[in-house]
């Protein structure tokens, strides 16, 4: 399972933990996750099975803003939790702990972008439970502001007044496949949703790949479910 999502070690992240006043106190906080997680898990277990290979679903695990940099991004409670981190998008978010926020606007924070078997996802209340407050998970959960499913509105940028049938998609590689293995499961998907694929492909470096469908606008609900897909967006040269 891959969890190497920051460029720091363990150490160095415990030492960092360590030194940080921590946002959240950690019993209200396990309290506030485990009632959030139970919401995403009604939310990813209505999915048809065809939009999450393996039985996996995409869900978000926002940071505080405070805790946005790499050095705080919670490896070993997505291993405990069984989830795999991506990719990391920049948020808004309004802290629940609200002193910290004086803007209208909330404060940019990051969403890791996770992937999970729908039955780890269903478990994660219970093992929030189960951690022990003073350990290094335990600190971790003090800093993370929510874990949310993710909706096709999340990842939709579609305006309302484009009636073409032309929609680029990003779709994250799947962790333990290879690129290519990625695009044909990708590629298979749409086909099955009466979605044409173009044959070119471009690759992000960042382990994102783009595609171009073609098809009706409300076959893209089928898209936003699939558990990889990290956007739907307008053609750049349909923008125009």
């Amino acid at each position: 399972m891959t969890t190497n999502i920051s460029a720091y070690n363990l150490s160095e992240r415990q030492t960092q933990l360590d030194l940080s006043v921590l946002p959240y106190d950690f019993e209200d906080n396990v309290k506030v996750l485990s009632e959030q997680a139970r919401q995403t898990w009604n939310d990813v277990q209505d999915l048809e099975a065809s939009a999450c290979p393996d039985n996996k679903a995409q869900i978000t695990i926002t940071m505080h803003p405070s805790f946005a940099s790499q050095i705080y991004f919670p490896e070993e409670f997505l291993l405990v939790m069984r989830l795999e981190c991506v990719g990391v998008r920049q948020v808004q978010c309004f802290p629940r702990d609200t002193s910290s926020c004086d803007t209208e606007d909330g404060e940019i924070t990051v969403a890791l972008v996770c992937v999970g078997k729908r039955q780890d996802i269903q478990a994660i209340p219970g093992k929030l439970e189960k951690v022990v407050s003073d350990t290094l998970v335990g600190k971790q959960i003090r800093t993370i502001e929510s874990i949310e499913a993710v909706s096709i509105y999340d990842r939709l940028d579609i305006p309302n007044d484009y009636f073409d049938d032309h929609f680029l998609v990003g779709v994250y590689q799947t962790p333990g496949k290879t690129v290519e293995e990625s695009k044909e499961d990708f590629k298979n998907y749409a086909q099955k949703n009466d979605l044409e694929v173009h044959p070119n492909f471009l690759v992000d470096k960042e382990g994102v790949f783009y595609v171009l469908l073609r098809g009706a606008r409300y076959k893209l609900d089928a898209i936003g479910d699939y558990a990889y897909t990290f956007c739907v967006r307008v053609p750049p040269l349909k923008k125009a």
